[in-house]
């Protein structure tokens, strides 16, 4: 038998053997396919705006974070809370221009031994949250280094690669070098959503640029959440 016919008989034998293992109307089972998560869920729609100043306080009040131990153990109480008039962070400048037209405000902080977080959550009634962002976002643009005012340190703008939480439209991360007798780092998030804006300072131990990169990407999620539960 030549080579061609011994290659086609045993074709054809292993095509019988085949067909013997799968009964009558039995159909050779299909490739699976399914479709992929999603690297990231779908945010919920934004809220209306609000319509009365009672209504943006409420909200920013529902906004501020709970820390608890399964964050950090020196997070299991903030250590300070207040509504009194602070200012968004503004860098080179006095304050953020539509930041003058803010209806409610609060800010909480949690200072440990080895961390410092402070969230700071604003609400305007007739100012987009973007509309701020876009203000800082400009300020960003030229203010590289400024004295700090009444603190008597040098911030110098640091942009840590990879950021701590990518930037976009409504989402700012920068980080600061704050020199003085000492040097730290501090990295903030800047976050917003509708009528309302979100700020999140942080500084890790031993005032390491790493450690508060790591530990501002570990309260970006959180701090997401929270801003999506009021706008």
């Amino acid at each position: 038998m030549s080579p061609r016919r011994a290659s086609l008989a045993l074709l054809s034998l292993l095509l019988l053997a085949g067909s013997a293992g799968c009964g009558p109307g039995e159909p050779v089972e299909a490739a699976r396919w399914s479709e992929p998560a999603s690297a990231s869920p779908t945010p919920p729609p934004p809220k209306p705006a609000p319509t009365s100043t009672a209504e943006v306080r409420t909200r920013v009040t529902a906004g501020m974070l709970q820390l608890d131990t399964s964050f950090h153990p020196e997070t299991a109480a903030h250590t300070e809370e207040n509504s009194e008039a602070w200012k968004l962070i503004s860098l080179c400048r006095d304050s953020l221009p539509s930041d003058r037209k803010r209806t409610a405000y609060r800010e909480r902080v949690w200072d440990g031994d080895t961390v410092w977080i402070r969230q700071y959550v604003v609400g305007y009634l007739k100012v987009s949250g973007r509309k701020l962002a876009d203000e800082l976002r400009s300020v960003l643009k030229t203010c590289k280094q400024y004295e700090v005012p009444d603190d008597g340190r040098t911030s110098t703008i640091v942009q840590p690669s990879p950021a701590p939480v990518p930037n976009g439209p409504d989402v700012i991360t920068f980080c600061e070098r704050l020199k003085g007798q000492s040097t730290r780092h501090q990295c903030t998030l800047f976050l917003t959503r509708g009528n309302f804006v979100m700020e999140v300072d942080a500084s890790g131990e031993n005032g390491e640029l790493a450690a508060a990169t790591a530990l501002l990407t570990k309260i970006a999620p959180l701090a997401t959440a929270a801003l999506q539960k009021i706008a």
